[in-house]
């Protein structure tokens, strides 16, 4: 859902901005950084996504997975309700306030806050307080790690862990994920749309593998990522993996197991805020145009083949060379040359990033 033509979108989000802010002041302070961060996601939905009547499976995914972690880390689910609920109720608003904004889009807007509430709570729902496939201790010690709770020494742990951080979109109801054979040995969290598995990964090579055999298990549409750490610095890992898997999806990459240096250029933009508003301010005159989008997507999906992108388009060569010079003038960067593209492209994995909701990529209040 875009606003109206005359009105930005970065102006939208900031007037919304400004009426939550007093709500999110009075967030607990341990929590107060991640509500912070779930309320700019949720924005940007808001302001940005009001014109279409489907959701893609990446965003319902992720906004399930903002639920999912407000819930994994113990924390109360009104507070969450009434957080993101002032967002929704407060973006209509802002709606009403552009002149001149028709009645079907306030519907519309009104109706992508309902369904982001519902998938919201779905994602909060998706940790149980038990779970018949795995011992309350099993789940117990995956927690402890993730959460930085356990010595050196403990000799329950293995010295080394593979962090694992997976992410199902497909918005069908899929099947259990069958974590009893991932290994005897492999600590778990999971639910129908992802969770944790922490491998064992004292040898040099044998836990990537394991990993990809874990993936193979998991349903068709997943993305993971995979850091592996000393077992003091899970916590840590756990914070590179989710980047990892954000920035595969914000590069749509196609579904499959990832390491940081799979999606190094992604993840680097990504994980500096100033770079890649500068990139989404670069490429938002494009983004109006979906053929000037489609027509860029499909360059760098032909690694700047100019008469493959034409063919996998099926428009004239004439069509896609005016194309690309409208993308020039709009942005100053010629995507005919290898720079240009380079840019580009991570211009379009930028704004794919600010304009869906992503999980949150810093982990912080451990413990409430």
């Amino acid at each position: 859902m875009s606003a109206p033509e005359s009105v930005p979108m970065n102006c939208l989000s900031a007037d919304i901005w400004d009426r939550v802010l007093g709500t999110v002041d009075r967030v607990s302070p341990a929590r107060r950084r991640k509500a912070t961060e779930m309320v700019k996601v949720a924005i940007q939905l808001m302001a940005g996504n009001t014109e279409r009547d489907e959701w893609d499976a990446r965003e319902i995914a992720a906004v399930r997975t903002m639920g999912h972690s407000w819930a994994l880390e113990g924390w109360p689910l009104d507070e969450l309700l009434e957080l993101l609920g002032r967002v929704c109720e407060e973006a209509v608003a802002a709606g009403a306030g552009v002149p001149g904004v028709p009645p079907d889009r306030l519907r519309a807007l009104a109706e992508c806050n309902n369904r982001f509430m519902r998938e919201l709570l779905r994602g909060y729902q998706e940790v149980p307080h038990t779970s018949p496939r795995q011992r309350p201790t099993h789940r117990a010690d995956a927690v402890a790690l993730l959460r930085g709770q356990v010595g050196s020494d403990d000799g329950r742990f293995a010295g080394a862990y593979a962090v694992m951080v997976f992410r199902t979109v497909n918005p069908a109801r899929t099947k259990p994920v069958p974590v009893r054979e991932f290994g005897a040995d492999v600590l778990s969290i999971v639910c129908e749309q992802g969770g944790y598995a922490l491998v064992p990964a004292e040898d040099d090579g044998a836990w990537l593998k394991r990993c990809k055999r874990i993936h193979a298990l998991l349903p068709e549409a997943s993305w993971a990522g995979v850091s592996r750490q000393k077992v003091r610095q899970v916590p840590a890992g756990r914070g590179e993996a989710m980047h990892v898997v954000v920035s595969a999806l914000a590069a749509r990459r196609p579904p499959g197991c990832y390491l940081l240096g799979d999606v190094l250029v992604e993840y680097a933009v990504l994980t500096q805020p100033s770079v890649a508003g500068l990139l989404v301010s670069k490429i938002e005159p494009v983004t109006r145009n979906p053929a000037l989008v489609a027509t860029l997507r499909q360059l760098l999906a032909a690694d700047g083949n100019r008469s493959r992108a034409a063919a996998d388009l099926i428009i004239h060569r004439s069509t896609l060379d005016y194309r690309l010079r409208r993308i020039e003038q709009l942005t100053g960067h010629d995507p005919t040359s290898v720079r240009g593209l380079q840019v580009l492209g991570a211009a379009i994995t930028a704004h794919e990033a600010a304009t869906m909701p992503l999980p949150p990529l810093r982990l912080d209040g451990f413990g409430g």
